[in-house]
């Protein structure tokens, strides 16, 4: 009987290891498929703005945008592309701060400096709602780069200041004498915004094959 009840006991043992290997090989199938099928998706998306550039494109490409493989180009009615590629804050910039626009894109503030002009080019975007493209705006430090990428140009503006400071603090949006940038979202607790200013240090005009394909 002892005899009988150790094979039974390696038979069991054995069918749980299996089930174990099983269960583990089907887990990261499952995964390898997920990311096979947002890279897809990703690639499908690009496509299809690159053939026909819709409105409606342009609404789901908001939300992939932040893909690093994904060249910056300007889409739609967007006015430009942000990037600050050390901590993955990337979106399409159009003109307006109201909350629609928001809820897919970073805002250009009206009123303020264009991308390279002199004054204050200030953007406004969410960091824990909708499409979350401020997400990391608080981690980003002096020095820090901020790529502007339009239609024919490519602006590079080097951070020289961050905070936190109250709603109350309109004069983040004045502008003076230099080209500035002013990069603006509220704190997780939404009670404070979060101040990124940087100046212009370098421009270039982009080639014919950055116009149409974007820029790397």
């Amino acid at each position: 009987m002892k005899k009988i009840g150790r094979l039974k006991f390696k038979a069991r043992f054995k069918e749980v290891i299996i089930l174990v290997i099983f269960i583990a090989v089907t887990s990261f199938a499952i995964i390898q498929v997920k990311n096979l099928l947002n890279q897809e998706k990703i690639k499908s998306l690009t496509e299809q703005i690159n053939f026909n550039g819709s409105n409606e494109n342009e609404n789901i490409f908001a939300s992939f945008v932040k893909d690093e493989n994904v060249p910056l180009r300007v889409v739609g009615n967007a006015i430009a592309v942000l990037d600050i590629a050390d901590y993955s804050i990337r979106g399409q910039i159009v003109e307006g701060d109201d909350e629609e626009t928001l809820k897919n894109y970073i805002g250009k503030i009206p009123g303020t400096a264009d991308a390279g002009q002199i004054g204050n080019f200030c953007l406004a975007a969410h960091n824990n709602i909708y499409t979350e493209l401020f997400r990391n705006l608080h981690k980003v430090q002096i020095g820090d780069k901020v790529r502007i990428v339009t239609k024919t140009h490519e602006y590079i503006y080097t951070v020289t200041s961050t905070e936190v400071v109250e709603p109350t603090r309109t004069d983040v949006l004045q502008a003076g004498t230099k080209r500035e940038i002013t990069l603006i979202t509220c704190t997780q607790a939404a009670t404070k915004r979060v101040i990124v200013k940087g100046e212009l240090t370098s421009e270039r005009e982009l080639d014919s094959q950055e116009q149409q394909e974007g820029v790397k």
